[in-house]
């Protein structure tokens, strides 16, 4: 599929959902991406999960990224039928919560735990949303306002 039709059916998808703003930007090599606020995420993952036409079967990854002072969370999503990808992505203050996609895409338990701990992030609506890494007492390594340690800081 033609990444011009699919911006076209993607953007008459959205018109019939009740969500705020949104993006979409064509990549030459990526796909299409779709910027949108945090709290619509898992509204238009349903429907690009659930729609016929599009069929956006498959999670292929989630992943933050600190960026201007906020966390940029992203999800790539591949429909294999029309051998397209899509990325969405949203942007959350530090310490945010969010609710989990896994109910929808049952791979993305395990990452969206990772990307919490390490971004300080909370999980809503997931089974087990305990730190998958690290011990509870260590900052989220992945921000850029964590110092990093010397040496002598972590062997004494």
């Amino acid at each position: 599929m033609d990444t011009r039709v699919l911006t076209a059916k993607l953007d008459t998808l959205f018109d019939g959902l009740d969500i705020g703003s949104y993006q979409l930007a064509e990549e030459s090599n990526l796909g299409v991406t779709i910027r949108l606020e945090i709290e619509d995420v898992y509204t238009v993952m349903d429907a690009l999960r659930h729609c016929s036409e599009l069929q956006f079967e498959q999670l292929i990854d989630v992943f933050g990224a600190d960026v201007r002072g906020l966390i940029e969370v992203t999800y790539r999503l591949r429909s294999l039928t029309n051998n397209v990808d899509i990325i969405i992505k949203s942007e959350l203050p530090y310490g945010a919560s969010y609710s989990s996609v896994g109910a929808l895409y049952p791979a993305a338990w395990m990452p969206e735990r990772e990307l919490c701990e390490m971004f300080g992030l909370s999980l809503l609506n997931h089974p087990n949303p305990k730190r998958l890494l690290t011990t509870s007492d260590l900052p989220p390594f992945l921000r850029k306002e964590v110092t990093i340690r010397t040496k002598e800081e972590i062997w004494g």
